[in-house]
């Protein structure tokens, strides 16, 4: 690669990072020079100033809101680009929202771009055949729009994409991974093997002409490999068609002819996934409109783009369903809101807004009988934690007992929103009933304690975890010791927690001698 090649690859890599880093909340300090908004701007005229040199690239102004994560450009102007001399591109307004690189790891991002226009004379030779389906000598978009939600931690990503161009076309667009990722299966192999020996002019010695002469198959392979819960493609005609049908031999409007698609095997799914597409290509002629595919799985179903080798192999794998219509939501909907059969699925839809219009208030009321539920608790602390912390760690607490997935790290969360004394208030406090078998061993003690701290399989009690890492602890058990200097450390001096550690070290002291601990935990009798 060059060393120009990897300047630009560097740029671009830049971009993408600042373009898919995690947001929740805003940066401590949203107005200073190391706001996100204001990196961004300043990775911008970096980057501008960088592609100058292959491009002439003007803009009108660059607008910085570090309050909200924005960057607005306006008045973009690019022509000359490479060796298209006559390639012109203009951009009215690029407006970027959601910018942060702190709070936690799900980010939601929007990019706005409107009055877009790329001229024909940017695609070299194709030129005159995409001037016949636009029918003019630039590529208008009126509007094109990405919001992007991402979550850093599980490689979850939802895409969604809407362009309009007036006279052409208008594409819609979505996909929702479960989880998304670049992937190489031979990378480090590749690498590797490149590292072999230099001469002193710097090229390879098996390899006089260095990457220039390197073979294909030194290069390593990219891909996406993930997990993909659904997507859709629509686009309506608004105007491309009309272009595009005199140009078509006349056989093509055939039905006839478009039975030739259909070269997979009578009754296999990827046959049946052809005849959906020619039935809607032939609706399509009859009445130009709009051609949908999704994809709405039952399951959702792994991909490696790496492992497949065509478009047979894409249809078979993801079994897209055409329409000449509007996509079908990727989502249940709830025909009755007022209609309580089933409450707790119907709270939950509530919950999340996911079937039917998000409503916190009676979302809380269906489901707070049934707190007893798992999922239904981690749901609450979800709702309650902006009004309630209080409540909302109680319904956590529960949720984590219950071995909720997430739960825990919801504790966590809430944990940093709440004063010492009521987190301390809302958990089981120190005299509390012990484990029954925990007092079996010093590793039972500590066993215990820790499982109080972390809120796993017991609800999360410090004074508690305190009360039985001491015990443990007077054997000489080095993690529970550790216990007990993160809790010291965590709360200091905080007064509510030393009430609340003094506490369990009074009852610590009865249990030793009312359970006769020496003895027993000394290989005495019980």
């Amino acid at each position: 690669m060059s060393p120009l090649a990897r300047r630009l690859a560097a740029g671009t890599a830049l971009s993408l990072a600042l373009a898919g880093t995690p947001h929740a909340e805003p940066a401590p300090v949203t107005n200073s020079i190391f706001s996100p908004a204001n990196i961004a701007a300043g990775v911008v005229r970096g980057m501008v100033s960088y592609a100058r040199m292959v491009a002439d690239i003007r803009y009108g102004g660059l607008e910085v809101d570090g309050q909200r994560g924005g960057l607005v450009m306006r008045d973009l102007q690019i022509s000359g680009v490479g060796k298209h001399k006559n390639c012109q591109i203009s951009l009215g307004r690029l407006q970027v929202s959601g910018l942060t690189f702190w709070g936690e790891d799900e980010s939601r991002m929007r990019f706005d771009a409107s009055d877009l226009s790329i001229s024909n004379n940017c695609f070299g030779t194709n030129a005159a055949l995409i001037g016949v389906a636009t029918g003019s000598a630039r590529i208008p978009l009126d509007s094109l729009s990405v919001d992007l939600r991402q979550s850093a931690g599980s490689g979850a990503l939802s895409a969604d994409v809407q362009a309009i161009s007036p006279g052409i076309s208008r594409i819609e667009a979505s996909a929702d991974f479960e989880y998304v990722s670049m992937f190489s299966p031979d990378f480090f192999e590749k690498i590797s093997a490149k590292g072999g020996p230099v001469d002193e002019d710097g090229s390879d010695g098996d390899n006089p002409f260095g990457d220039l002469a390197a073979p294909d198959d030194s290069t390593p392979q990219f891909g996406l490999r993930g997990t993909l819960r659904a997507a859709h493609l629509s686009a309506e005609n608004l105007g491309i068609w009309e272009r595009l049908k005199p140009l078509l031999p006349p056989e093509m409007s055939r039905p006839e002819t478009l039975q030739a698609l259909l070269t997979a095997e009578p009754g296999s799914d990827l046959h049946q996934t052809q005849q959906g597409l020619v039935r809607v290509l032939q609706a399509f002629m009859a009445e130009p409109g709009r051609i949908t595919a999704e994809i709405r799985p039952a399951a959702p179903i792994p991909f490696d783009t790496t492992l497949i080798s065509g478009p047979e192999e894409v249809a078979t794998l993801l079994q897209p369903r055409f329409l000449n219509a509007l996509p079908t939501p990727s989502v249940a909907l709830v025909a009755d809101p007022a209609d309580r059969a089933d409450a707790r699925a119907l709270g939950l839809a509530l919950a999340t807004g996911q079937g039917v219009p998000q409503n916190s208030r009676r979302a809380i009321e269906l489901l707070t009988p049934l707190q007893e539920d798992a999922e239904v608790a981690l749901a609450l602390a979800a709702l309650t934690k902006g009004t309630d912390p209080a409540a909302a760690y109680r319904h956590a607490l529960r949720a984590a007992s219950l071995g909720a997935a997430g739960a825990t790290m919801t504790l966590d969360r809430i944990e940093a929103r709440l004063d010492t004394a009521d987190l301390l208030a809302a958990q089981s406090p120190a005299d509390a009933d012990l484990p029954e078998d925990s007092l079996l061993s010093a590793p039972a003690l500590r066993d215990a304690a820790l499982a109080h701290e972390q809120g796993q399989g017991v609800p999360r009690s410090y004074a508690l975890a305190w009360r039985l890492a001491a015990l443990a602890a007077a054997t000489g058990d080095g993690p529970a010791q550790a216990l007990m200097a993160r809790l010291d450390a965590r709360f200091g001096a905080d007064p509510a927690w030393i009430r609340a550690r003094d506490k369990a070290a009074d009852l610590a002291l009865e249990d030793w001698t009312r359970h006769r601990l020496a003895q027993r935990l000394a290989g005495g009798q019980r």
